[in-house]
């Protein structure tokens, strides 16, 4: 079958209806939506700006999103293949929570488990729904872009304030935080740079959704300087894995008439290499950061396997895979290799460590619907029938995922949304996106 003729990837005749149309109707209900839509607002600005810093708070807004996001929930066809999807994922936590048991897990992992693998991702479900339902993505990304400004401004007063008054003034975004400044490298701890990674890949990958010329110039600009000024190799790469995705999507994208690959490299390259050449200009005048020096850092970091900590955490993580014969140990259980002291059962190599407690066939659920996710975009890029917003989302997504293999962001329930949002916001306009393609 030609996906380009596929009719299980056709978006409904009206997908973001007028809020008027919605299921927020009426006066009050029209309250409702305007408390949703500030509460969401505030979420994202906790869970995307200052990620971590106020976990209550951010916890607390959580629970009032979904609550709101309920009046409006609609259960469509593709919000009901996310549930089942979901419904397999809790299985098999809930089964190798009970392993885990067996093998002596401590009780607060158990309760950490539960709430990460279980209670967070329907909560984000919901509430992506409603905000998805009530904004539309391409509004959605709007405020993307107004919090990635956010974020840049955070990391520059990150900066300021630690130089100027050393770690104590910057306990709020990092506590124990530390800045490397030394022979033309530049690195930071700070949990922002997790949201960013999203961030940078889609808005690299799709410039053009930024529709001021002098903001898409000055965004692209500050998110570049904040990578390189990270020391996240992760973040780093999002720049040109980000871009060079959406340059191969570019041609597939609706909407816009086909132009030769140099008119794309043009229109599309043109803006990065002036928000690059402006962002290095600054770098090289008001600072002493080398590019070449980051760049040495990333690719022997890269080579080296993510340094010496993480080398050792895949020889134990491995080891510890063939001595369950891949069948998985259980959640909350560790190996030799203890990287947090604190929760000795979490490992950043997010990959490895979900197959060591689950196994082969209980990773392979957890990943199925990004999987299917993947594979969606693909089959509708194809087709030439690839909205440039879920080019956005499918830039930022894969970026983010891949950092899982280096990072457990995935396992914080404030950046849960990075892996969230997109699915949603793809099965919302294609309902049967993420179900098999009909014979």
């Amino acid at each position: 079958m030609n996906p380009g003729n596929d009719p299980s990837l056709a978006p409904p005749t009206s997908v973001f209806l007028p809020p008027a149309s919605q299921s927020f109707t009426g006066r009050y209900r029209f309250t409702v939506r305007q408390m949703f839509l500030g509460v969401a607002f505030a979420l994202l600005l906790l869970a995307v700006v200052v990620p971590n810093s106020l976990p209550i708070t951010t916890a607390a807004a959580m629970g009032l999103a979904f609550m709101l996001a309920l009046p409006g929930l609609r259960i469509g066809p593709g919000f009901r293949t996310l549930l089942a999807l979901y419904a397999c994922t809790v299985i098999v936590t809930l089964v190798y929570m009970v392993v885990g048991g067996m093998h002596d897990a401590p009780q607060n992992a158990e309760i950490q488990v539960a709430a990460i693998y279980i209670l967070s991702p329907l909560l984000w479900t919901i509430i992506a729904d409603g905000l998805l339902r009530q904004l539309g993505t391409d509004r959605l990304i709007d405020w993307f872009a107004v919090l990635s400004l956010l974020c840049a401004l955070s990391v520059a007063l990150f900066f300021y304030l630690y130089l100027r008054y050393g770690a104590a003034a910057v306990t709020f975004f990092f506590e124990g935080a530390n800045v490397n400044l030394n022979e033309g490298f530049a690195g930071a701890t700070m949990h922002v740079y997790g949201s960013l990674i999203f961030l940078c890949g889609g808005f690299f990958g799709s410039p053009e959704l930024i529709r001021n010329r002098l903001m898409r110039l000055a965004l692209l600009a500050m998110l570049l300087v904040c990578a390189l000024t990270s020391g996240r190799t992760a973040l780093i790469l999002a720049v040109p894995l980000g871009w060079l995705l959406g340059l191969l999507l570019t041609s597939r994208t609706t909407g816009r008439r086909q132009k030769s690959p140099i008119f794309r490299i043009i229109r599309y390259g043109l803006p990065m290499l002036i928000a690059v050449t402006t962002a290095l200009v600054l770098l090289q005048a008001y600072t002493q950061i080398s590019l070449s020096t980051v760049l040495d850092a990333v690719s022997t970091k890269l080579a080296s396997g993510g340094g010496s900590a993480r080398v050792q955490m895949t020889r134990s993580l491995f080891a510890g895979i063939l001595a369950n014969d891949g069948l998985g140990s259980g959640h909350g259980v560790g190996v030799d290799f203890i990287s947090d002291t604190v929760h000795p059962w979490r490992y950043e190599l997010v990959w490895l460590a979900t197959l060591y407690r689950v196994g082969i066939l209980g990773t392979l659920i957890y990943a199925l619907p990004f999987l299917l996710y993947i594979v969606a975009v693909i089959r509708l890029a194809y087709g030439r029938r690839l909205p440039p917003r879920h080019k956005f989302m499918f830039c930022g997504f894969v970026c983010a995922f891949l950092g899982t293999n280096t990072n457990p962001y995935i396992e914080a329930f404030v950046f849960q949304w990075m892996y969230v949002v997109p699915l949603v916001a793809l099965s919302i306009e294609y309902p049967m996106a993420l179900r098999k393609s009909r014979e």
